[in-house]
């Protein structure tokens, strides 16, 4: 459980800089806006739907 909380905060850390930056709400990957419900949905994402889905289906291939 610690790991998992771990993981969180680094998340909501850097969800916190990328308000400061300006850079929230956009796609790591693409470079896209993340839409306003995948956001509320999951506020802590850097991608979007289409990429987030991209990267679980590469994932699911090599076996990850």
């Amino acid at each position: 459980i610690r790991n998992r909380e771990s993981v969180l905060v680094k998340k909501i850390r850097k969800s916190l800089e990328d308000i400061e930056t300006g850079e929230y709400g956009i796609c790591e990957d693409c470079g896209e806006d993340i839409s306003i419900e995948r956001l509320k949905a999951r506020p802590v994402t850097s991608f979007c739907i289409r990429c987030k889905t991209k990267q679980e289906n590469l994932e699911k291939i090599m076996g990850l």
